[in-house]
Formats: structure tokens, sequence, C-alpha cells
């Protein structure tokens, strides 16, 4: 019985010590709206840098950029890459401390709200 037992803590400890390593999967964005502050058009993507112009402004993607795309059904999916992206598309985003792009929501899930 004691075997048994010492075998349950083993297991327990290591999975305890492997949970940190397990990514965690992004919010839904509908779940906190609030992430997705900023909004407006995508002109163009430079996949090669990461590069992307809305509303006229440059910002960075990278390969930790989170993609969210609404089809015309009104469907949500993810993005693998910033090519995903369509360029002349609507977005709402979220920006790290230093203008990252961290999250983005191709399509029109989140409106804004009214003034």
């Amino acid at each position: 019985m004691s075997l048994t037992f010492r075998h349950i803590i083993a297991a327990s400890l290591c999975a305890a010590a492997t949970l940190p390593l397990q990514a965690a999967e992004p919010l839904h964005p509908l779940s906190n709206p609030s992430l997705y502050e900023q909004q407006g058009y995508v002109s163009s993507i430079d996949t090669a840098t990461g590069a992307m112009t809305i509303n006229g402004k440059r910002y960075k993607g990278n390969a930790n950029t989170v993609i969210f795309i609404v089809d015309k059904q009104g469907r949500l999916g993810k993005g693998r890459t910033l090519a995903d992206i369509p360029p002349n598309t609507s977005v709402s985003f979220a920006t790290s401390a230093d203008g990252t792009v961290t999250q983005v929501l191709v399509g029109n899930g989140i409106m804004p709200m009214g003034q």
C-alpha cells in the first residue's frame, strides 16, 4: 500500500512541475472585449518583418501574436500567422507596452461603444 501511495505522490509532483510549462489558451475575444480597445483598418502587412499598418500607423506583430478571425457568417476561428489577416479589413487589437500587437480580432466581432 505504501508503494502505491508513493507512486501517487510522485505522479502528483510530476504533474505539478509540468503545469507551468503548458501554454495557456488565449482568451476568446468576446469573453474579454476590453483587450481589444484599439480599432482600425489594416492597409498592409509585411509577413517577412511582421510590420503592419493600421489606420496609417506602423505596428509590429510576431509569431506570438494571437489572431482571431470572424468570417462572413459570424463564426470565429483562429489564424495561424500574420498572413491570415487580409489587407483592407477592419480589426480590433491589443498591444503590449512596447507597441507590439499581441492579439488581433479580424472582422466585426466587437463593435465600438456608442458615444
